[in-house]
């Protein structure tokens, strides 16, 4: 049995047998509706059993077209256009299309039938997979596993897609979170070897330089437009594997042309302290 797919029928089963012992008032219809849940699972776990083989990582940046896939929560709903756009701005002699394939976390994710056959039967084979959503304790005294997180990297390279870890940025005023959440997705890189975005050192960096910024939302934990940009130009330095730092530019309308040069900066220095991509590529 393929490792990746006895994980997740290990983690399948709790709900299999709670299902089989429950109690006698249980309605037909809500039989019936979890033995649906169960089918739609089994059906994702057969996919992840059929569309994971021994595979090398490849970095895609010389493609014509980028054709990149995004899985994760709430912290990827708002950066998929504004990557695009970032992309076709640094990168003017590519084609470029960004979808978001299902939000949630990982671990959910991995479990769900039709966002692992969008990405295992795709229209347009993907050159890139974006994985962001690995679970993780804001108190830093719980730890999570990360094996779904590692499917999603195992299948990427299944099927030549580069895969890029999405470890998001640290909440306004926490200075160690950040360099935590990059730890843990630092130990999925070294176990699947992947493309690791340096997000909060980007992050870190741009504060640290110009405090008076505000990168966050009001609630302090998501990007604002700022953020979303920030983030984007760490993650089209990787797709394209080309500096951004290319002095001003204009992204945003909304964002002085020197203030995204400045950003710009930030994020290709996050990439020189800390290399994303393996160099035994």
């Amino acid at each position: 049995m393929n490792k990746y797919t006895g994980l997740l029928c290990l983690s399948l089963l709790p709900t299999l047998l709670l299902g089989a012992c429950g109690g006698g008032g249980a309605s037909n219809s809500d039989n019936q509706n979890n033995s649906a849940q169960d089918q739609a699972r089994e059906s994702a776990a057969d996919l992840v059993k059929n569309y994971i083989k021994p595979a090398s990582l490849v970095v895609n940046s010389d493609v014509e077209h980028y054709q990149i896939a995004m899985v994760g929560n709430s912290h990827s709903s708002g950066l998929a256009p504004t990557l695009k756009h970032t992309i076709e701005t640094m990168a003017p002699d590519k084609t470029v299309n960004v979808e978001v394939l299902g939000f949630g976390f990982t671990d959910n994710l991995i479990s769900d039938y039709e966002v692992v056959k969008r990405f295992t039967q795709p229209d347009k084979p993907w050159t890139h997979l974006i994985i962001q959503g690995q679970k993780y304790s804001q108190s830093m005294s719980k730890a999570y596993s990360t094996e779904a997180t590692k499917q999603w990297v195992a299948i990427a390279k299944t099927h030549g897609a580069t895969p890029i870890l999405f470890p998001e940025h640290p909440q306004r005023g926490n200075s160690v979170e950040g360099g935590y959440v990059h730890g843990i997705h630092k130990s999925i890189a070294d176990a699947e070897p992947s493309c690791l975005a340096p997000i909060a050192n980007a992050w870190y960096g741009t504060i640290a330089s110009r405090p008076e910024l505000e990168l966050h939302a009001e609630d302090g934990n998501h990007a604002d437009a700022l953020g979303i940009l920030l983030s984007s130009l760490v993650f089209t330095q990787i797709i394209t594997g080309q500096s951004v730092d290319q002095g001003v530019t204009s992204i945003l309308t909304e964002v002085s042309p020197e203030l995204q040069g400045e950003l710009a900066q930030h994020a290709a220095q996050a990439i020189i302290e800390q290399p994303a991509c393996p160099d035994n590529t």
